[in-house]
């Protein structure tokens, strides 16, 4: 033990300035020498008091040398050595020099921190420096194969370097046989492959049709090029009618070819999804001009019926009924029902309640429709009993049930019993250290990734005290996940918690709206995470679009919002907060309506307005033609009603929450943006 004290002792007086009493190796001097000033105070403090550093004191002087060694200044790190965040230290330093370090000490950090997300990391980068310097036969020793495509080819590319073709080219039809663009390391390899015979006729038209499938048209138009002249006029029509699918009607195709009815599918597919309408009418026109292959037509009018019903044309229902039984699943049937939950047709509705799979019969879904349907048909006992059944249940359609008959709702929280000697423990793992620490230090993607890292084998126990210590951490997003993955629901203040609570009331009280649904929203939107980003570039805890920001802004009178101000908690609730009471007062103050439009923009729900009669909001909601849209409102509806318990709000009903939808004409409406 007194040789590994003194060890340690002699580094940091290595890295204070001060002669060590051992040598050093050319590679270990790369890495301790100082090179400059190294924050004179912090260095003087390690070397007097080194054994004395508290962890608060490591991590300011872990972020202190972060940032130096990110600005290109080496400095001392080996008195952080015991701080768990250490290796994100000898990481940087490894990285800033992967030219100048000799090979061993990027091993030697491979394989010391290989339980490390790290590692992975260090690893690719080292691998994109020796394919850079052309060192294949480093390279064929430190590849381990991952799922990037890049680095796959390079290796390819380090197989043909040194005299292994037949390894390089094996499995180079799958990697090549992609619907997007490929890196540009994979090129090399592609033109061997290519001069080997391997860019075939088949193979080609059967990428540009991918690529087309994918949205990536300048990929097809480039793959078009490597067909053969033959086969550029068949290309040359698909891209037309990619570009715009109502040429099919004016397209003059030769049904005998085969490609023909791939292109007629593809076009009514792609017009589909613009206009649904549109495009189902065209079928019944084209049909008679080219044979289409049998099951890729049903399906195809499956598709149809579901988008044409869930629209509320007149053609919906029948299109529905007349689909060969193959193609009849669970959608088909729920569509059935919701169909004639739009009229409201009560006695239709239970008749295709009775068209439904039992165990679908059995959800609560479709248990509370039943009820609904019964209660209008004048059986109320029957109804009652449905009610009962439901009301017990903590969830959008038990709340409503429990409304129908004037019953309390069930809200029962039972937390967690946690045993705090197993949960030091699970806390002292060091990927759940390291973890903290980057919480801590608001590096929330390395936090994840180390999150999910340390918690991959723990068993669904282990799961739930991880969840408990992500919550005493307050990192709700992560508590709300991992205790997702065990099916415990029970415990509301784990579930849904309330961060930063005194300002969300306070932002509700300056704009009018419900703090309970300002909870709710962010719950949904961002399970709490205040540097969420959704694939469109919504950000922050309720998912505002940077151009959405700036609108309200302007009509607020806030100052101008930059996204750095979008992931500040404060800033993004409030933001959030006036955009709902924008929505809200131009969509007839209906909580269901604005919580709609803040999922799917405020022109679709418009869309979706009743057209000559008003509508019970829990049928409005039930017939939203957007599954993702329908789901995000209910489950909205339910947590407020969760929140506004867990803030001892006045109680309110759903039912007479959600109110009644009035049908169109609304006030014209001039969004600001989608949210998302």
């Amino acid at each position: 033990m007194k040789r590994q004290a003194d060890a340690g002792r002699a580094g940091i007086l290595l890295e204070c300035g001060l002669p060590s009493q051992r040598p050093l190796s050319r590679g270990r001097w790369h890495f301790n020498r100082i090179i400059g000033l190294w924050f004179g105070v912090l260095c003087a403090t390690w070397c007097v008091q080194a054994d004395e550093l508290t962890l608060s004191t490591q991590r300011l002087a872990f972020v202190a040398a972060d940032k130096a060694l990110q600005a290109g200044v080496p400095v001392a790190i080996t008195p952080l050595r015991d701080y768990p965040l250490y290796p994100y230290l000898v990481f940087r330093s490894l990285q800033q020099h992967l030219q100048d370090l000799p090979t061993v000490e990027i091993r030697a950090f491979l394989r010391d921190y290989a339980d490390t997300p790290l590692a992975r990391r260090l690893r690719g980068a080292w691998l994109r420096q020796l394919a850079t310097a052309q060192r294949w036969d480093d390279y064929l020793l430190d590849y381990q194969p991952d799922d990037s495509v890049e680095l796959g080819c390079w290796q390819r590319q380090a197989l043909l370097a040194t005299g292994k073709p037949q390894l390089a080219l094996e499995g180079i039809a799958e990697v090549w046989m992609q619907g997007v663009s490929l890196p540009n390391a994979c090129d090399p390899v592609f033109e061997f492959w290519r001069q080997q015979g391997g860019f075939t006729p088949e193979r080609v038209w059967r990428r540009f049709t991918l690529a087309l499938d994918k949205g990536q048209r300048g990929l097809a138009v480039y793959l078009k090029g490597l067909l053969p002249a033959a086969q550029q006029p068949m290309a040359e029509h698909w891209l037309q009618v990619d570009a715009n699918p109502a040429l099919l009607l004016d397209l003059e195709l030769d049904p005998r070819e085969d490609d023909t009815a791939a292109i007629v599918l593809y076009g009514l597919n792609r017009w589909s999804q613009q206009d649904s309408v549109a495009a189902a009418a065209a079928l019944d026109v084209l049909l008679p001009r080219y044979p289409l292959p049998p099951h890729a037509l049903v399906e195809l009018q499956r598709q149809l019926a579901l988008f044409v019903a869930s629209r509320g044309h007149p053609s919906g229902l029948p299109r529905l009924n007349a689909l060969p039984a193959e193609v009849v699943d669970e959608q088909v049937r729920e569509w059935r029902v919701r169909v004639h939950l739009a009229k409201p047709d009560w006695q239709a509705v239970l008749a295709g309640l009775d068209g439904l799979l039992p165990d679908d019969r059995a959800k609560p879904l479709w248990l509370y429709w039943r009820a609904r349907a019964l209660e209008a048909s004048g059986l109320a006992e029957q109804s009652r009993a449905i009610y009962e059944q439901l009301a017990g249940l903590r969830d959008y359609h038990g709340f409503l049930a429990a409304d129908r008959i004037g019953k309390p709702y069930q809200i029962v929280d039972v937390p967690l019993v946690v045993d705090n000697v197993e949960l030091n423990v699970l806390e002292r793992l060091p990927g759940l250290q390291r973890a903290h620490e980057l919480f801590l230090l608001q590096r929330f993607w390395e936090a994840g990734v180390e999150w999910r890292e340390a918690i991959a084998g723990l068993t669904p126990a282990q799961l739930q005290q991880a969840a408990k210590l992500a919550q005493r951490w307050g990192w709700d997003f992560q508590a709300i996940l991992t205790l997702a993955r065990t099916d415990y629901w029970d415990d509301l203040t784990l579930r849904f918690p309330t961060p930063h609570q005194q300002r969300v009331i306070e932002i509700a009280r300056e704009t009018g709206m419900d703090p309970a649904w300002l909870f709710a929203i962010q719950r949904q939107e961002s399970l709490f995470r205040s540097d969420a980003r959704s694939p469109a570039g919504a950000l922050g805890l309720m998912q505002i679009l940077p151009t959405t920001a700036e609108h309200i802004a302007v009509d607020a009178g806030f100052q101008t919002t930059t996204d750095l101000d979008l992931v500040q908690a404060d800033t993004n609730i409030r933001l959030g907060a006036y955009y709902l009471r924008q929505i809200l007062g131009r969509l007839q103050n209906n909580v269901a309506l604005a919580t709609a439009a803040y999922n799917a923009g405020p022109e679709r729900v418009i869309q979706w307005l009743p057209i000559d009669q008003a509508s019970e909001a829990d049928r409005w909601v039930e017939t939203i033609p957007y599954w993702e849209t329908r789901n995000y409102v209910k489950h909205v509806m339910e947590y407020a009603i969760i929140y506004g318990r867990r803030l001892n709000d006045p109680p309110v009903r759903l039912l007479a929450h959600l109110g009644e939808v009035l049908p169109a004409p609304v006030r014209p409406f001039q969004p600001s943006g989608l949210l998302q």
